[in-house]
């Protein structure tokens, strides 16, 4: 049994990664396990079940009842066999169980996340777009490299008004 706290340990791995090696989460994990105290073992261990049951109820889909005619029509839509209530998917509800204002809060909540997706990927977009003027002339550049260079032309001010490093 480890003596670091569960947040210093992945710490420690995300630090590995910000240093520029690529890993992989699984072994890291594994190879750090032991340097975990009792208290963060077990709270990994409970993450680690709420991730696959997350996993598990995203991935299944609802599907019509076993009806006795073999030939049955399939559902017009996919929908998962489960529903998070709340943004950060911490309640999980059956979708067959939902009452019309849970429904259309699973949709609210849907919305929300593909909202906050469009977000996350304007932002990608808009860094390529920054990054491309650099990788045109410097394409074995890093993307590390580029934004150095974005920094130093002076030319990019990140909206959230933070300097990257």
């Amino acid at each position: 049994m480890g003596h670091m706290r569960l947040n210093d340990v992945v710490a420690d791995i995300v630090g590995d990664v910000i240093a520029g090696r690529a890993i992989n989460k699984r072994q890291a994990a594994v190879n750090r396990w032991d340097d975990i105290d009792a208290d963060g073992q077990y709270l990994a261990g409970i993450d680690g079940v709420v991730a696959r049951i997350d996993t598990r109820a995203r991935r299944l889909k609802l599907k019509a009842e076993q009806a006795a005619v073999p030939s049955q029509a399939e559902l017009p839509f996919s929908l998962p066999v489960a529903v998070a209530m709340d943004l950060d998917g911490t309640t999980l509800v059956s979708t067959r169980q939902l009452s019309r204002a849970e429904f259309m809060r699973a949709i609210e909540i849907r919305h929300l996340q593909i909202a906050n997706d469009s977000a996350a990927l304007r932002e990608w977009r808009e860094a390529l777009r920054q990054a491309n003027q650099f990788w045109a002339a410097h394409p074995d550049w890093s993307f590390g490299d580029c934004l150095d260079a974005i920094l130093a032309k002076g030319s990019c001010v990140p909206a959230s008004g933070e300097v990257l490093s």
